[in-house]
């Protein structure tokens, strides 16, 4: 039971941020939303700091998921990368379903609010953001000694601008709330890379 009702609070408390932003969202929008009084609240999130830390690892478990599934490696690794791009897409499509307009990157947004929060939510944010870039480094890596991208490409800095890449893609998409922006990120990252457009490769 008691579970439940934390659950309950993380799930309202990622839709309220996710349809406004953190600053906006107070607890007493949480409590409502949720229907706990704020005792229920602190007892499992002492602060709103602590709150938004639990979301924040909640939304990296929805895209830790996403990133296994796209980045297996039954295809080669720049196949991988659009792979990811449309199921990111694909899973903001689904939060416009159940939310009623398109939130954005249910990472970059609420990481760039918390790492101004102190330094324990800044590493957190730091850990995550590494945990994502680790996917595409590696890809990138194996494009580069398949021959697929420039051999003098550092895979680390270029999995870092493909992930910044991304993130205005998800701005984007969020301004004209359509899901889809984030699929035309696809040839971009590919000219970030040197390498073909996405319909050129083999």
């Amino acid at each position: 039971m008691a579970n439940d009702t934390r659950e309950r609070i993380v799930a309202v408390a990622r839709d309220l941020v996710h349809g406004a932003s953190l600053a906006q969202v107070s607890t007493e929008d949480v409590c409502k939303a949720a229907g706990v009084h704020k005792g229920s609240l602190y007892h499992f999130f002492p602060s709103k700091n602590a709150l938004a830390a639990a979301v924040l690892d909640r939304n990296w478990d929805m895209m830790s998921t996403v990133l296994e599934e796209a980045f297996a490696d039954d295809v080669g690794p720049l196949a991988r990368i659009d792979r990811f791009v449309d199921s990111f897409a694909g899973m903001l499509a689904l939060m416009r379903q159940r939310m009623g307009a398109t939130p954005g990157c249910p990472l970059g947004g609420l990481a760039a609010e918390m790492a101004g929060l102190g330094d324990d939510s800044r590493a957190q944010v730091t850990r995550i953001l590494a945990g994502w870039t680790r996917y595409f480094t590696s890809s990138i890596g194996e494009a580069r000694d398949r021959g697929e991208i420039d051999p003098a490409t550092d895979p680390g800095e270029a999995a870092m601008r493909l992930l910044a890449h991304l993130q205005g893609y998800a701005l984007m998409a969020k301004a004209y709330d359509d899901p889809d922006v984030l699929r035309h990120a696809k040839p971009g990252l590919r000219m970030l890379l040197g390498a073909r457009p996405p319909a050129e490769q083999p």
